[in-house]
């Protein structure tokens, strides 16, 4: 009898780079995709993970995926992503395009959220140590906010910055971004 392949979605080898931050990491580590589906993918990387570990994961050209490994192989990690029905069906639509070598373009390239820019100078209290620390919010919306640091908490964790409180969610050139509405839901970037 022929080997049926049983899984819910087609996975497609896409050569495509991945930078990818893992849980407790604080420096993004980069990877290439082996193959990839609306429901996970596997890659090559260098980088150690565990079973279970939280992965942000941004292959190029494809935006921001989060999910958690659930294999790890010799020269590589596979993650199942955690993702909504409506991102599923986004991700389709853009590895289609990847895979017929067509570029998605959204015609409005819109956050959920307005963000409001600022330049404002703080501080920073990570909630579980009480470690405090100089730090701008750059800019903020309803959803979360971005924040320039020399100190980079890892991801996950709980930050609170004046009456602002949130989870770090990912780290950038210039310090992380925070989500607000991660406290109820960790793990979930604006």
């Amino acid at each position: 009898m022929a080997d049926i392949d049983r899984r819910k979605y087609q996975r497609r080898a896409l050569d495509l780079g991945v930078r990818f931050l893992s849980e407790g990491g604080t420096d993004e580590t980069t990877g290439r995709i082996i193959d990839i589906s609306e429901g996970g993918l596997a890659m090559s990387t260098d980088r150690e993970a565990k079973l279970g570990d939280a992965i942000i994961a941004y292959p190029q050209g494809l935006g921001r995926l989060t999910g958690k490994v659930v294999r790890c192989f010799d020269g590589g990690i596979a993650i199942q992503f955690d993702l909504s029905e409506s991102q599923r069906a986004y991700l389709k639509k853009r590895l289609d395009a990847a895979e017929r070598g067509v570029p998605f373009i959204r015609l409005l390239e819109r956050r959920a959220h307005d963000r409001l820019t600022l330049n404002l100078s703080s501080e920073a209290k990570l909630i579980g140590s009480g470690e405090t620390f100089e730090c701008a919010v750059l800019d903020i919306s309803q959803a979360g906010a971005a924040i320039r640091a020399d100190h980079r908490p890892r991801v996950g964790e709980a930050i609170e910055i004046g009456t602002l409180k949130g989870i770090v969610c990912r780290h950038t050139k210039d310090g992380f971004a925070i989500d607000f509405a991660a406290l109820a839901q960790p793990r979930e970037c604006a």
